[in-house]
């Protein structure tokens, strides 16, 4: 049995591998996935553009390392555009926060029209996203102490004191502390 909890010792590639680098790559077999795997992706980009910046989004510095990893948004009004409609209308409402945009996977991995009618492939978008992570785990692991997955320790074992345990996995003795 596997529980999730904070360690020092946490092999955070092996983590990000386990939680999430594999997991959406299984996704992107499932054409109705598109919007878990574009919801799943956002925090992860999010994460890695605010180190690599060290800025909020839409601060100049934020929007500079966004058009890095996607050179097709051209330039800063269309990087604005795409953060709101996708990432914050996604992640704030389920939803995306204009009309006439979209998910399609006959898309290139991100068009924005003349008419500021922007699409998103899911599965190209997360491609970039963990190639990108992958290439610079370095800038990506700074900042928060990720997560580790580790072994439930056997009952009564006072080891686990003070652990922290996250996702479904319940520690030893099914109370979550």
């Amino acid at each position: 049995m596997r529980g999730f909890c904070m360690n020092d010792q946490s092999d955070n590639r092996t983590n990000f591998e386990a939680w999430f680098g594999s997991k959406l790559t299984a996704l992107m077999s499932d054409r109705e996935a598109g919007f878990v795997i574009v919801m799943v992706t956002f925090p992860l980009l999010e994460r890695y553009l605010r180190q690599k910046s060290r800025g909020e989004p839409s601060t100049d510095k934020f929007n500079r390392a966004l058009l890095q990893v996607l050179p097709e948004l051209k330039d800063r009004p269309s990087a604005n555009l795409f953060w709101a409609i996708y990432r914050h209308g996604l992640l704030h409402n389920v939803a995306l926060s204009k009309e006439s945009h979209g998910l399609s996977h006959d898309k290139p991995i991100v068009e924005v029209g003349p008419n500021e009618k922007v699409w998103l492939n899911p599965n190209l978008f997360a491609e970039r996203v963990l190639v990108t992570i992958r290439n610079d785990f370095t800038t990506f692991e700074q900042g928060v102490v990720l997560p580790q997955v580790s072994p439930l320790q056997p009952k009564g074992d006072v080891s686990v004191t003070n652990t922290v345990y996250y996702g479904t996995s319940m520690p030893p003795g099914g109370h979550r502390r």
